[in-house]
């Protein structure tokens, strides 16, 4: 153990370089500096050790400007030390939000097109009380370069959305410069990268069905398997082949994360990485039951109940 500790900084130290940082304006982050007094069953050092990031995932259709598009996914990812579980929170791009620098509340995901990180971050602090300070940005279009050099995903698909996938996967093929591949079978299946971005991307595939209130509840959820596989497929690698993917990821992303502040978690991770892992679950908030998608505006939102989503996020975030 205390050999991997040892290993594992200096292999966080080796691969700061790589990494492409951009500081946010912590004093205008919109930061609810209230919130553990809203927060039940940890003491002040279990909510300090909480971690929350905002990974914020740009439709951008150009691969050298991941600022050219709007946060096709925003995806709270939690870790909880006491619980030793990691959380995925979705919210819908097209949640109603009230935006600074707009005179009418919009699709949430137009901050980030706006704004970039900094406007982003703080419109989802305000609007659901958070106190988010950290982000990842990555270009979706780019995700496939990832999944294809992991040897792809295995996610479980309906023959539905293997069609819809088939549909749209000409347009990811396009970007890589590959000959198409067709999702021939479906059930339990391994994507390659350009196929998972075709099926993360697609909003319609169940949505006269069980999702019919909302056509996004089914893409959030895609996204979220697709993440899972991800994570746990790097992290079930030889080490040698972890350095070389992490090596890839980092050269794909935009973050402000100051990554030897967490230096002292890693004994605690490297000796439960197991049950951290085996403990992954993953949601949508604002929830369906208390949300309806209506149009607004000129463009369909989907508007909430905030009160009731601001408990929520507290509750999967720090007391589950």
């Amino acid at each position: 153990i205390v050999l991997a500790i040892v290993l594992a900084g200096k292999f966080i130290k080796d691969r700061l370089a790589k990494i492409n940082f951009q500081q946010l304006d912590e004093q205008n982050l919109g930061i609810n500096e209230e919130l553990f007094s809203e927060v039940a069953g940890l003491t002040q050092k279990e909510y300090d050790q909480v971690v929350n990031i905002l990974l914020l995932g740009s439709d951008s259709k150009n691969m050298s400007d991941q600022y050219a598009g709007s946060s096709d996914a925003i995806m709270i990812i939690s870790i909880n030390p006491k619980y030793k579980s990691i959380k995925l929170i979705s919210i819908p791009r097209d949640t109603a939000a009230n935006i600074e620098g707009f005179k009418k509340r919009y699709k949430i995901n137009a901050a980030f097109a706006t704004g970039k990180e900094q406007l982003a971050v703080k419109t989802i602090n305000e609007n659901f009380g958070l106190n988010l300070k950290e982000y990842v940005t990555i270009n979706i279009s780019s995700m496939y370069d990832i999944i294809n050099e992991i040897g792809g995903v295995e996610v479980e698909i309906t023959k539905e959305e293997m069609n819809y996938i088939n549909k749209y996967v000409d347009m990811f093929y396009g970007f890589s410069g590959k000959p198409t591949k067709k999702v021939t079978s479906y059930g339990k299946v391994t994507l390659t990268g350009e196929q998972a971005a075709a099926h993360v991307k697609e909003r319609m595939a169940g949505f006269k069905d069980e999702e019919q209130e909302h056509g996004d509840y089914g893409r959030t959820r895609r996204q979220r398997e697709v993440f899972i596989s991800m994570l746990n497929k790097v992290l079930s690698q030889e080490i040698g082949e972890v350095s070389r993917l992490i090596d890839l990821i980092l050269s794909q992303v935009t973050t402000n994360i100051n990554v030897t502040k967490y230096m002292g978690m890693l004994p605690e991770f490297i000796v439960n990485k197991d049950a951290y892992l085996n403990n992954i679950t993953s949601v949508m908030l604002p929830g369906l039951d208390y949300s309806k998608e209506i149009m607004e505006n000129g463009a369909y939102i989907y508007i909430t109940d905030v009160e009731k989503a601001k408990k929520d996020f507290i509750k999967y975030m720090y007391e589950m």
